[in-house]
């Protein structure tokens, strides 16, 4: 056996061999899937349906459900890299939610399109500004940083 044959057999291989999540992280995940197909399905609908409306809101309204699309890869991929990515989507739809109803209050046409941002979501009942805070919430609760430190902890 040469010497690069025996450095090779040395070499583990890379699995993960962790178990699939169960219980809460599926939840959320599925909220977040169901949330992009639905916002998804109603912003390409309303933008192909009513060319005479405004193109602005009906392209925010894309441009959230795409938004929703990314965040729910990102939690179903659990790795560092989508980790970050769901973090940024995930916190630019719940800014997106906050500050396009707050940029409507007092604006009477704000509810005559439909947006998944517009008056915080009040025409999907208020998801597109909950979700977020619960996916924000999940995320900092799964991570994988997070959760050894506790375990240190307690091991001491």
């Amino acid at each position: 056996m040469s010497g690069h044959e025996a450095a090779g057999s040395r070499i583990q291989s890379a699995d993960d061999r962790r178990g699939a999540s169960h219980g809460l992280g599926r939840i959320v995940i599925g909220l977040f899937w169901i949330a992009a197909a639905l916002f998804l399905f109603t912003s390409v609908s309303d933008y192909m349906h009513f060319p005479t409306e405004p193109i602005g809101p009906r392209l925010v309204s894309v441009l959230a459900a795409v938004g929703y699309v990314v965040g729910a890869i990102a939690l179903t991929h659990n790795g560092r890299r989508m980790r970050m990515i769901g973090w940024t989507a995930v916190g630019f739809e719940l800014a997106g939610a906050f500050i396009t109803g707050m940029v409507g209050i007092g604006v009477d046409d704000i509810g005559a399109i439909r947006s998944v941002w517009g008056n915080f979501g009040a025409q999907y009942l208020y998801v597109p500004l909950i979700l977020p805070i619960i996916g924000l919430g999940w995320l900092w609760w799964s991570n994988p940083r997070r959760i050894v430190e506790i375990s240190e902890i307690l091991d001491r």
